[in-house]
């Protein structure tokens, strides 16, 4: 029986390896050509930078259950790199991806698992805390209230109100779940009477998340930071799409409104946190307005950026969404086929044998007497 759950592990072990390297490497090509795609062409609008980083990081789900993907064999082999590089006895002496697999495929698993239990309970903890935020509010029930809610609602075509709340703890206004509903959890400064403009924009910020199910999107980058906790870029992109996210409600919210970009920046500004209570790891469970004064500036940036002309946003979101859907996901980048170098073949020339290896070296072997006879076959 232990020798049954032996074999069993190690079976398992390399078909995990096998799927969580051709997971890494493809994904975090989708993901390095999104990032830079969104750094070379930041006039893209943030909610279609959203989706990029949404389609990069559902690359990394296709490959790792192994959906039908298009290969395009423009990789070089790596022995064959190697072997043109150093020597083919150098080549011959590295391990391959198989052997590997079975080599270090149990430990590297173990210590996977290790780390998706950290993030499983991560997730766990960001709800438990999100819950004990919501039980530390007070709803309030204001009919000057309700009716700005329900005005914002009906410009962005909401059907489901949330439920409003008010804590004296919370220094930035957020949006929480709490038993499958919605809670908007608003600052005791902003219910003063002289801030009754900068509520409609703050409120009409948190409703955009509602609009836009930023809280159920949220589940793909939290999936690949938990699966693939080890990948550097997972973590990058997941910062970015976070921010793309606030710049999206920031503009849906300035429409919905149609207060000025300027009216709203100053607000903006009232809401910078310090960097070590500007955001949560896991973004599953709230959703805040609040954010690091680096990530305010870069959003009031992209309020400058709805000044551009509609038609060049328009374009520039339906030609990087083509070139994502069409160019990007359906295919997959591998390595050539080793059928399609040359194979190895003998010719004897005087003394010497050589033998002509697919990497285009040849190995001389001197003094070596074979008897088979080099005749052409034809005479």
């Amino acid at each position: 029986m232990r020798g049954c759950l032996q074999y069993l592990f190690q079976i398992s072990s390399q078909y995990w390896a096998s799927s969580m390297w051709r997971a890494f490497y493809q994904g975090s090509l989708a993901l390095a050509f999104v990032w830079a795609v969104c750094k070379a062409f930041p006039h893209i609008p943030a909610r279609v930078r959203c989706w990029l980083y949404r389609l990069g990081l559902a690359k990394l789900f296709l490959q790792l259950f192994a959906a039908p993907q298009i290969d395009l064999a423009v990789l070089p082999r790596t022995r064959t790199v190697i072997a043109h590089v150093v020597s083919y006895h150098f080549a011959e002496q590295i391990p391959t991806r198989g052997d590997l697999a079975r080599g270090v495929g149990g430990p590297l698993m173990a210590l996977w698992i290790i780390g998706v239990t950290i993030g499983v309970a991560g997730v766990a903890i960001a709800y438990a805390k999100a819950r004990s935020m919501a039980l530390r509010s007070v709803s309030v029930r204001r009919e000057e209230l309700d009716a700005m809610v329900a005005r914002i609602c009906r410009s962005m075509k909401i059907s489901c109100l949330p439920e409003l709340v008010v804590a004296g703890w919370a220094s930035v206004p957020m949006t929480l779940r709490r038993r499958g509903r919605h809670v908007v959890v608003i600052p005791l400064k902003f219910l003063a009477p002289e801030r009754q403009s900068d509520l409609e924009l703050v409120l009409a910020h948190e409703l955009a998340h509602i609009k836009r199910h930023d809280l159920n999107w949220n589940w793909l980058p939290t999936a690949a930071k938990i699966l693939f906790f080890f990948n550097p870029l997972i973590w990058v992109v997941d910062r970015e799409l976070g921010i793309a996210q606030e710049m999206a409600c920031d503009e849906m919210a300035v429409r919905a409104t149609r207060s000025k970009a300027a009216r709203y920046g100053r607000v903006l500004l009232t809401m910078v946190r310090p960097d070590r209570e500007a955001g949560s790891t896991w973004r599953v469970a709230t959703a805040s307005a609040g954010a690091s004064a680096e990530v305010i500036r870069r959003r009031l940036v992209e309020l400058g950026h709805m000044q551009d002309p509609p038609a060049r946003r328009v374009m520039a979101s339906i030609v990087t969404l083509l070139f994502m859907c069409l160019l990007v996901m359906p295919f997959q980048i591998v390595e050539a086929p080793r059928d399609g170098l040359p194979r190895p073949g003998v010719s004897r020339i005087r003394d010497k044998i050589y033998i002509s290896e697919p990497w285009g070296e040849k190995a001389s072997l001197d003094g070596v007497t074979i008897g088979i006879d080099f005749e052409p076959s034809g005479k």
